[in-house]
């Protein structure tokens, strides 16, 4: 065993001491489709372990005291994996600021008690783009299903299983057109996706040069691609594009900021998502998936009762 800068390796895993991160809230919670808790051959599901794709590499993830332990299921050795996968995980954002500053706050501050281990992501940005284009009107586990049918059909398989695949370039998407994506059951979010595509293909959008722009001028590209809103863009440069200053707001958020902020009850989007901004600053986009957080399991708890009850804080029950 060997030690490196980011983490201890070991011919086929890593150790990543990145702190308690949460992957199934941090990875299957709505900011990114193609990752899956892994199952034995008796099916009974791994506890804490989850499978997906970064980059190219294929990796199971599992929880361990102080980090992570990162496989690779591709055949390949651990060599690279403590570099991407912290970058993924978006390490280098101020977690200790946020929780100083935001522990009393009557909504954030149990958040960060009782979901302690929950990141925010920093992904491809253009399979980032595609997976966010495809949520419009649709739900995760559809959400899912499309954007894992169009790397199952387009992308390049680099492990055993049929879900190992790269997503697919835009070129790809592009050449492949809007009948086959909705062939596919994306129905009109497909209308939508092919343009896009386009644009990043043929250098009319420069998704990774968003990193280093400025966030009004990041969003103001986004929004003028065909189909894309305010709600995606900001998806968009929270999870891929290096932008926490960015807040996403739908149905759950504009709930809990009546709830717990007292915004205006007439309150668009809009008005919703920049008062947000200048009151969480460049902790925005972490208090935003705290807050969705919060309310999206207090809400499952409330309609659906059972199981879900244990999940939401007992602030919520």
């Amino acid at each position: 065993m060997t030690t490196s800068e980011n983490g201890t390796v070991t011919a086929n895993s890593v150790f990543l001491p990145v702190g308690y991160v949460d992957i199934e809230s941090t990875l299957d919670g709505g900011q990114a489709f193609r990752w899956w808790a892994e199952e034995t051959s008796s099916n009974d599901t791994v506890v804490g372990a989850y499978r997906g794709i970064v980059g190219r590499r294929a990796l199971r993830v599992v929880e361990a005291d102080g980090g992570l332990i990162v496989t690779p299921v591709d055949g390949k050795d651990a060599n690279g994996l403590s570099h991407s996968m912290i970058e993924y995980l978006g390490q280098d954002q101020d977690l200790d600021g946020f929780r100083t500053k935001f522990a009393d706050d009557p909504c954030l501050g149990p958040a960060l008690r009782g979901y302690s281990g929950l990141r925010v992501l920093r992904q491809d940005p253009w399979e980032c783009l595609f997976s966010f284009i495809t949520s419009s009107t649709s739900n995760i586990p559809r959400i899912k299903l499309n954007v894992g049918s169009a790397a199952e059909h387009l992308g390049y398989l680099v492990g055993p299983n049929p879900r190992d695949v790269t997503f697919p370039e835009p070129e790809v998407i592009a050449e492949a057109g809007e009948q086959f994506l909705r062939d596919l059951g994306f129905g009109f979010r497909a209308k939508y996706l092919v343009p896009a595509a386009e644009a990043v293909a043929s250098g009319q959008l420069k998704l990774t040069d968003l990193r280093e722009a400025p966030y009004a001028e990041a969003r103001h590209e986004l929004v003028g691609l065909y189909g894309v809103g305010e709600k995606v863009a900001d998806c968009v440069l929270a999870f891929s594009l290096d932008k926490p200053e960015s807040f996403i707001v739908d149905r759950h958020i504009l709930r809990a900021l009546h709830k717990w902020y007292d915004l205006p009850d007439k309150a668009s989007l809009t008005y919703a998502a920049d008062w947000a901004r200048d009151y969480f600053g460049h902790h925005s986009a972490l208090a935003n998936q705290y807050m969705f957080h919060r309310e999206r399991l207090a809400r499952r708890a409330s309609e659906w009762g059972g199981a879900h009850v244990k999940r939401a804080l007992s602030e919520d029950e």
